[in-house]
């Protein structure tokens, strides 16, 4: 039993609220007889409507809310004092101290190889001039071609045919510098499969550096392909076309 400090009314089980309004019970044992006092009579208090109740309930639920929010805030203004500054107020920082060294920073973009060979420059798309490595793909060395079974290995490691729904095909092409790095990666064939094209996207965006090729690769085009087929799995090879 439960009994409410102010108009002691009893109750089977804790209520939230009593019909006066009042929050604070006390348990009370069968065994205990409760005779009130004399000098104190039980106030009269009106007793409240279900919806009077109800906004009480609401009242004590939206100071939860309040309270769990202001916790996240907190959280968060931790979170971003110890975190380290954001990567571009760090190149707005060098940028900064390189002018006041009088030092020229170099442009992003001459960090990458994305040039093609002048005798290849015949076209508005040079890259469609490339030779393509896969028209000789059956008469190359051994370390070349132990060379692109690690390449299509590694897109079969960072491919997930998982999440492709669905079957298709779909090829993209590459070519790799001096360095080991990917450029002019594209889709050159849609699988017309939305999922399948997304995942291959998300391998080829996931791969940039690569082994450093051996000296008999000339910078050709390289053309990978992604299978699915319905019933018979999923493979990565090199397509002869």
């Amino acid at each position: 039993m439960y009994r409410c400090t102010e108009c002691h009314t009893e109750f089977e089980e804790c209520p939230d609220f009593c019909d006066c309004g009042n929050d604070t019970f006390e348990e009370v044992f069968e065994e205990e007889e409760y005779s009130p006092e004399p000098e104190r009579p039980a106030p009269q208090r009106r007793k409240l409507t279900r919806e009077e109740r109800e906004e009480l309930e609401r009242e004590a639920l939206d100071k939860k809310k309040s309270l769990i929010a202001l916790v996240v805030c907190l959280c968060l203004c931790v979170l971003v004092l110890f975190l380290p500054p954001h990567r571009e107020k760090k190149m707005v920082k060098v940028k900064r101290d390189a002018q006041a060294a009088n030092v020229k920073l170099p442009e992003l973009k001459t960090y990458w190889d994305d040039s093609v060979p002048s005798q290849y420059r015949k076209s508005k798309d040079p890259i469609l001039n490339l030779p393509i490595l896969n028209e000789r793909i059956s008469s190359i060395s051994p370390k070349l071609r132990e060379y692109l079974q690690n390449v299509g290995g590694e897109f079969t490691r960072k491919w997930n045919p998982a999440i492709v729904s669905g079957a298709g095909e779909c090829k993209i092409e590459f070519v790799i510098n001096k360095e080991g790095v990917l450029t002019t990666k594209r889709i050159i064939a849609s699988s017309h499969n939305e999922s399948l094209d997304d995942s291959v996207l998300l391998a080829l965006s996931n791969i940039n550096n690569l082994d450093i090729p051996p000296e008999d690769y000339k910078g050709e085009r390289i053309f990978i392909a992604f299978k699915v087929t319905e019933g018979q799995g999923s493979k990565v090879f090199y397509p002869s076309k």
